[in-house]
């Protein structure tokens, strides 16, 4: 495969982490080598690929500025796959205890081809409990010839344990201007004749990730041969222009839920590819959110709506049907209905009971924003939960992850003048709330509270958390069906 025969070779081919790698070339240069890498990042960014430059580095005798010279018996057989002492393991299939032990049996034994083992397991994060907990002391305390580089797509899902032993190095995707001159420099070895903006738009859609960008050139040079035109590419993408994309965001945008549904339903009886027409429609909304923040005169409910609509958009999910048009309706309906109000418990008047209310405007959806006047004066919604809704609401349009971490897994334990409080119900979401995302949390905060806040963690059981009653599921694709004028049927109706 054209990966395979361009898979960089050395530290100066790698593309877009530049931060890893000035790092690593230093410490190689310096003789100061840790004993455990953890490689973390998006697929296709190059984790195991510098994973395997790194343990020719560290076993070359001939480095030069930090590089391998990938011309001694080192570099050569690691190169070929033939190298004992490198050992890689997939830990989505080599994940039990019974491997680990396996593994812990064998590291004692000396190197018998290189200077250093070198472990690279795969996928780490797939390992199960009982194979973490038998990794520690070996990663903590390994023999002076081995080290450990792991890599995941998913670093939530490696215990904090784990994590603290090893130096930790996040992979970014890869910015397009890096990712389009990797690809010239292929197509031109190649003897490919590909426009700039071609490439371009393979670049866009690998999503940052250069083993796709790749594999997406090879693709379109296997349907149209080594000179196709811009149209070509487009058509091998999968992205052949439709108007209907650009008239959905008009759709979202002016809250037409009719018209939003039926552009829905149309292109999904066209049988296009739902998803990438889905990604159109995002790109075409995060223009004009860009052209509406920039524009000082701008309506704010508009451009929160903008942002809302981009949001629940990015949330559908086409994995379990991809040619069926219901995750695309159910976000358009939900971008401009809103999420569904969450019931809380508040206080009557004295000497009243306790019931339950519901708010008065969800932050999630800014088309309930603009009705929040028209709700019963005397429904309240507690200010935690309000200040949390648009907690979330605000990070979901910038980072979905940190957003995850602050859904139905914790509380608003308080909100003082300088600070606030969240209480977690499990270790992992307080501890990645409270490291990789405080800037963004506190920064969020102190927007929506008007006023400089810092954030304070601790964790809580879920009995000890607020009597808060989480929102019910609820039907909106029936909600989209009573607006536009559906009658119910049915003996419950």
């Amino acid at each position: 495969m054209l990966y395979g025969k361009w898979r960089p070779q050395g530290f100066d081919e790698v593309v877009g982490q530049d931060h890893i790698i000035t790092t690593l070339r230093n410490a190689l240069a310096s003789g100061q080598v840790a004993h455990a890498y953890l490689f973390s990042g998006p697929r296709g960014t190059g984790k195991t690929t510098t994973a395997r430059i790194l343990a020719r580095a560290v076993n070359c005798p001939d480095l030069v500025n930090g590089d391998p010279c990938n011309k001694c018996a080192a570099c050569t057989a690691i190169a070929a796959g033939t190298a004992l002492d490198l050992i890689e393991l997939d830990a989505a299939s080599n994940r039990g205890i019974d491997d680990i032990r396996d593994l812990r049996e064998k590291i004692a034994f000396s190197p018998s081809d290189l200077k250093r083992k070198v472990y690279l397991l795969d996928e780490v994060h797939m390992l199960t409990d009982a194979a973490f907990n038998g990794l520690l002391k070996t990663i903590e305390e390994p023999p002076p010839h081995a080290i450990f580089i792991r890599a995941t797509t998913e670093l939530h899902k490696v215990p904090a344990t784990i994590i603290s032993r090893c130096q930790r190095y996040d992979f970014r995707r890869i910015p397009a201007d890096a990712s389009v001159g990797r690809l010239a420099l292929i197509a031109r070895e190649e003897g490919y004749a590909i426009s700039e903006e071609g490439l371009e738009q393979i670049s866009l859609q690998s999503r940052g990730g250069m083993r796709d960008a790749v594999t997406l050139l090879e693709q379109v040079v296997a349907q149209y041969g080594a000179n196709p035109s811009y149209d070509d590419v487009l058509e091998a993408l999968g992205l052949i222009h439709d108007e209907r994309s650009g008239q959905l965001a008009d759709a979202l945008e002016q809250e037409d839920l009719a018209g939003a549904l039926a552009i829905a339903r149309e292109v999904g009886d066209g049988g296009i590819d739902i998803a990438r027409f889905t990604r159109t429609v995002i790109e075409a909304l995060r223009t004009r959110q860009l052209a509406a923040a920039r524009d000082r005169q701008a309506d704010p409910v508009q451009v929160r709506l903008i942002s809302n609509a981009i949001a629940e958009l990015a949330r559908a999910d086409f994995r379990l049907d991809p040619a069926s048009p219901i995750p695309l309706e159910v976000a358009c309906a939900t971008a401009i209905l809103g999420t569904p109000a969450p019931t809380v418990m508040v206080a009557a008047p004295a000497g009243g009971d306790t019931r339950a209310a519901r708010p008065a405007a969800p932050a999630a959806g800014a088309g309930n924003a603009r009705n929040a006047a028209q709700q019963p004066a005397d429904e309240v919604v507690a200010p935690e939960e309000r200040f949390l809704s648009e907690l979330r609401f605000r990070l979901r349009a910038v980072n979905t992850r940190a957003a995850g971490f602050l859904n139905s897994s914790c509380e608003v334990m308080a909100i003082g003048d300088e600070d606030i409080e969240l209480g977690f119900f499990f270790d992992i979401h307080m501890n990645e709330i409270s490291t990789s995302f405080r800037p963004l949390v506190e920064d969020h905060a102190s927007e929506i509270l008007g006023r400089p806040v810092r954030l304070k963690v601790r964790r809580i059981e879920k009995a000890a958390a607020a009597s808060v009653k989480r929102p019910q599921k609820s039907g909106y694709l029936a909600e989209a069906a009573l607006a536009l004028g559906a009658k119910p049927v049915g003996k419950d109706a």
